[in-house]
């Protein structure tokens, strides 16, 4: 399986799709690496680093062999729909989007047959954004979740697979769409909905620079997001994550509740819990 003779084309030029397209480029050199943006300057940008933005649309399609969509869920689904009719037959559509289950359903009302959809979600990222902050090193010893159908092919499968660990990451692994949307609403979404949380509470100020150390830190830094992409999440995975949410205000409740009570040992107890849970891991 050579991934130097496939020709790959990424939709979405900003810091994760940036990321994408510059890895494949100096990781496995292809003969071909394109880029799609609606951003001219990132166009630009793009061919500074060996990536070809400057052909018509159809004909970067027509010439693609692997299409990796990074862009906001709603978009991935729209631009397929719109221009699946100008890529060939055969060709491996993947995504990066952080919800699968909605993705997965559109995108199986309108796929051609001829084409496979391998849905996949790279856990890597950071708060930034834009081609100015891609970075190919976000992807080191991180892993790759896909979510196979049962049409996909098992060697496009394994191709994508072969790709993943080619640019840097450690491990993949497979998951059902159902099971992936519930773990990320409590691993990663939830983790977003509680750093805005904390960010908009009235105390929040510049002044606590001089107070805040790196717990703080940690936990705000994410809250520096993209709104038009997390409020979308939010809401296309709104099922699992307010259920998450749901479980996350019942431990809030009852540790008011204790405080309010001088229920120290309710305290200690759920403390001790949680170090012993977090140690395990």
């Amino acid at each position: 399986m050579n991934l130097q003779d496939k020709k790959y084309t990424v939709v979405g030029l900003g810091m994760e799709g940036g990321s994408y397209a510059l890895a494949i480029k100096e990781k496995i050199n292809p003969v071909k690496i394109y880029g799609i943006d609606i951003d001219k300057d990132t166009l630009k940008k793009a061919v500074n680093f060996g990536i070809d933005t400057q052909k018509p649309k159809k004909d970067i399609l027509h010439d693609t062999d692997v299409l990796i969509l990074a862009v906001y869920p709603k978009i991935a689904i729209d631009f397929l729909k719109e221009n699946q009719k100008f890529l060939k037959s055969g060709c491996i559509v993947t995504d990066v989007c952080s919800v699968k289950s909605f993705v997965i359903d559109e995108m199986q009302c309108f796929l051609r047959d001829d084409l496979d959809y391998i849905a996949g979600h790279p856990m890597a990222g950071n708060q930034y954004s834009g081609f100015d902050n891609a970075d190919i090193n976000i992807f080191k010893d991180k892993n790759y979740i896909f979510v196979p159908q049962t049409k996909n092919k098992q060697e496009n499968l394994e191709f994508m697979k072969s790709l993943a660990l080619a640019i840097g990451f450690k491990t993949t692994s497979d998951i059902d769409k159902d099971v992936h949307d519930k773990k990320i609403a409590y691993a990663s979404h939830m983790m977003h909905f509680i750093s805005v949380c904390v960010t908009n509470c009235p105390a929040f100020e510049s002044s606590l620079d001089n107070f805040a150390g790196g717990s703080f830190k940690d936990l705000t830094r994410i809250s520096n997001l993209n709104p038009y992409l997390w409020s979308e999440t939010f809401f296309l995975n709104k099922k699992f994550l307010l259920e998450e949410v749901k479980e996350f205000r019942k431990n809030i409740d009852f540790l008011l509740d204790s405080l309010k009570d001088d229920d120290y040992k309710a305290v200690f107890d759920f403390l001790e819990k949680s170090r012993k849970r977090k140690g395990g891991i």
